[in-house]
């Protein structure tokens, strides 16, 4: 064999040596935080369980409830009548699950009862996350029919609350109860809460 030959392959075995350091360098880091990031997902799916949770045992523990409606809020439809007559005052527990996707198709978009941390101007409850589930008391006062069209013409007062994942709200009027999503632009949404509603258990 030419010196020139063994010279070669000893260039080309020193340049198998250095890429293979380079490729660990580049492959075993990518897998260290393919594993950390799954492991922080799965440590924050476990987190967000055991806080719902946490909220729920906290709002049921100062009375006694009894179940008295399921009801599913689609994220695409802005409210939902859940078919409850309720009272000022009167304290209705709420507890919700399941997600909703603030833009359907985009796998970012997805969230839970508690709703994304962003807010807008252009929601029911302006303060509180988007995408989140509230509700509304709406009392009717009165109904009128236009005499030219014969159309209906509602005077209501209406009051919105936030609820979330798990919530004790005081009813602030009397009137119907509503479920909905804290997003004014709810056409491009998928997915749906699904919803259980309490009352107190008379002493």
């Amino acid at each position: 064999m030419s010196n020139k030959k063994k010279t070669l392959l000893r260039s080309g075995a020193k340049r198998s040596l250095f890429v293979v350091p380079c490729w660990l360098l580049l492959v075993v880091p990518s897998l260290f935080f393919l594993l950390v990031s799954s492991s922080v997902s799965v440590e924050n799916s476990f987190m967000d369980r055991e806080d719902a949770l946490a909220k729920e045992q906290e709002a049921l523990t100062d009375l006694e409830w009894k179940e008295v409606a399921q009801v599913t809020i689609l994220g695409n439809v802005d409210w939902t009548d859940t078919g409850l007559e309720v009272k000022e005052d009167q304290k209705i527990y709420f507890s919700a699950q399941k997600q909703i996707s603030l833009q359907r198709g985009n796998p970012m978009a997805w969230c839970g009862p508690d709703g994304m941390d962003r807010k807008t101007m252009q929601q029911p409850i302006s303060d509180k996350n988007i995408g989140a589930l509230i509700g509304k008391v709406v009392w009717l006062i009165s109904i009128e029919v236009d005499e030219e069209t014969g159309e209906q013409i509602r005077h209501e007062i209406i009051e919105k609350f936030y609820i979330g994942s798990a919530n004790q709200v005081k009813m602030p009027i009397s009137g119907r109860l509503f479920l909905g999503i804290n997003e004014n632009v709810v056409g491009d949404n998928s997915g749906e809460f699904e919803v259980i509603i309490y009352l107190p258990l008379l002493p």
